[in-house]
């Protein structure tokens, strides 16, 4: 009675260990993906960060904006303007101790974290809360280093600009940290001078307190450069900042997420400024790592226990799989009457059964072997005997030739001297390749028999390089070309035929072509039918397109240019390289 293979197949038992040992490594390892996955961590870790990142920058964005407006107010005092517009040195004005008061007074409460600096636009008038900075003193700057350069040269629109371009370090040893620069107007609109608003490093040093970055960043997109919030002394393009390394210009408000790094970015609201919040993920990642470490502890486990049901399990298979084994050791030593009884296990007997059919297969194959080499043996025979066939034609062309030669018939003895070459070269079949300087001889040899056929009516001219006459290529690639431009181009013709045969060297590359003037070829043909092997009445240019990938792979070929009516070049090019090395080798 037979059994069902449901429940006699290797793969029901291999399955129900398999639940049973991987069950609980499976169930753990889902829950704590579930639980704690990295995608659940870096979802909350980004959007905590960009909460943070919102309230740090909506802290920077009213400080810009508090220090905008006072450099507004200064900029529009009334006092300011005219003091500017008379343009003369502080100690030849009147009232200068009420500028300074007005000055201090739009200041005040502001002046340990800011500094308000005022310059005519000739560097005549200079003003400050503190010491006046020497490179607002436009006296001594070129557009090169003028602060105010981009600002002057900005439109009518542009009254203000915020920068970091312009940080320098107080002769109080303070840190100036952020310029806003604005222009100076009468009432004609013409720019009188300039108000530069120094922002220092400790009015923003509280900025990112209590938003858990492990670094905060301002990004200047006009200059490509970040600086640091929290380390200081850490400015300068981006290279100086690793953790930027995963974002792309345009900046755009998002999260980007690296290997350990979440970089979290939002725009500072009217200003070409970014700020950039970084979150260190190497803790959780250590956290997700324990949870691995876990799992593959849990793995092991299930590991050893598979593998001890393994040795069980494997026990009621051993005796098939031997017996199998000993019947294919005996068809190795050439035993092939070897046949295998069916065990009660199907997989294993399936196998069996393909043994036993491989078996006879084999048996069938080698009886077919032995036939096909009877065949092969009988082939080569008549291909010794052909063999015999064009030596007897070449020994009769030697008596021709003789026999003209006795009665002076030149004509035939010429013929018969060139056929004869022609028909040596074609049984030689000792070297697979021919210098330039024989082949053209035979294609002089073949040219010699069609002059004397046709006449003064064709008319041919043949060059050879002498640099290249030495060179070896394949047997018989330029002979066929010059029969068919013969026969298929130049005989259907009316009137003077001409055929040039030419061998030169083009840079890296041996050129050959041949060219006829003849019909052309129609119309309606495909050139690259031409290289195929079902191209039956063109098996000349096959043969040549073939050897010559064969021989050079896809750095030779033959090319075909042809015009109805006109006439047919037809060129081969060689690599030079390739030939030198083929030359080298035959030497």
């Amino acid at each position: 009675m037979s059994r069902s293979p449901i429940f006699t197949s290797l793969f029901s038992r291999l399955m129900f260990f398999f639940l049973v040992v991987m069950l609980i490594p499976v169930s753990v390892l889902g829950f704590s993906y579930l639980t704690t996955g990295r995608h659940a961590i870096i979802n909350n870790l980004s959007g905590q960060s960009e909460t943070n990142l919102e309230r740090a920058a909506l802290r920077l964005t009213q400080l810009i904006e508090g220090y905008r407006h006072k450099a507004y107010t200064i900029s529009t005092n009334e006092d300011i303007i005219a003091v500017l517009e008379n343009d003369e040195p502080q100690s030849m004005q009147q009232g200068m101790t009420r500028i300074y008061e007005q000055l201090f007074s739009i200041m005040k409460g502001d002046t340990y974290l800011a500094t308000a600096s005022i310059v005519s636009a000739t560097g005549r008038v200079r003003l400050s809360t503190h010491l006046f900075p020497d490179q607002y003193d436009l006296r001594y700057q070129g557009n090169d280093t003028n602060p105010f350069f981009d600002l002057s040269r900005a439109g009518v629109d542009t009254a203000s600009t915020i920068t970091m371009r312009n940080r320098y370090v107080t002769q109080n040893n303070v840190f100036v940290f952020l310029n806003i620069l604005r222009k100076v107007r009468n009432n004609s609109g013409d720019v009188l001078g300039y108000v530069a608003v120094d922002i220092f490093q400790d009015s923003i040093s509280a900025l990112p307190r209590g938003l858990g970055f492990s670094d905060l960043l301002l990004i200047d997109t006009e200059n490509y450069a970040a600086y640091s919030l929290i380390h200081m002394d850490m400015h300068g393009d981006f290279s100086h900042f690793p953790e930027l390394g995963s974002i792309t210009f345009p900046l755009e408000a998002g999260s980007y997420v690296s290997e350990s790094n979440i970089v979290s970015l939002i725009p500072i609201a009217n200003t070409q400024l970014f700020l950039a919040g970084v979150t260190d993920t190497t803790m959780y990642q250590r956290n997700i790592d324990g949870y691995v470490a876990m799992i593959l502890l849990v793995l092991a486990m299930g590991t050893i226990l598979a593998g001890v049901l393994a040795y069980f399990f494997s026990r009621s298979i051993a005796r098939p799989i031997d017996s199998l084994a000993r019947s294919m050791h005996k068809v190795e030593t050439g035993n092939l009457e070897t046949r295998v009884a069916e065990s009660d296990i199907w997989e294993i007997s399936q196998l069996e059964r393909s043994f036993n059919t491989m078996v006879k297969q084999i048996t069938t194959l080698m009886d077919l072997t032995r036939e096909e080499e009877a065949k092969l043996q009988e082939a080569e025979r008549k291909a010794l005997e052909a063999q015999l066939n064009p030596h007897f034609l070449y020994n009769t062309l030697n008596t021709v030739k003789a026999i003209a030669k006795l009665h002076h018939e030149e004509d035939i003895l010429l013929i018969t001297t060139k056929l004869g070459k022609l028909l040596r070269n074609a049984i030689d079949n000792r070297d697979a390749e021919t210098s330039l300087q024989e082949s053209f001889a035979l294609v002089d040899s073949y040219l010699t028999i069609q002059k004397i056929r046709f006449g003064a009516k064709l008319n041919t001219v043949v060059e050879l390089e002498d640099s290249i006459a030495t060179t070896k290529t394949p047997k018989l690639i330029i002979q066929p070309l010059v029969e068919n431009a013969l026969i298929h181009g130049l005989e259907p013709k009316i009137g003077n035929w001409r055929l040039t045969i030419k061998a030169y060297r083009d840079l890296s590359d041996i050129v050959i072509s041949v060219a006829d003037n003849g019909i052309g070829f129609p119309d309606h043909l495909q050139y690259d039918t031409l290289f195929e092997p079902e191209s039956h009445n063109h098996v000349g240019l096959y043969n040549i397109h073939r050897r010559l990938k064969l021989r050079y792979g896809d750095g030779a070929g033959l090319v075909i240019d042809s015009a109805k009516d006109e006439g047919t070049i037809v060129t081969i090019r060689i690599p030079l390289e390739d030939v030198s090395s083929s030359t080298k080798e035959t030497e």
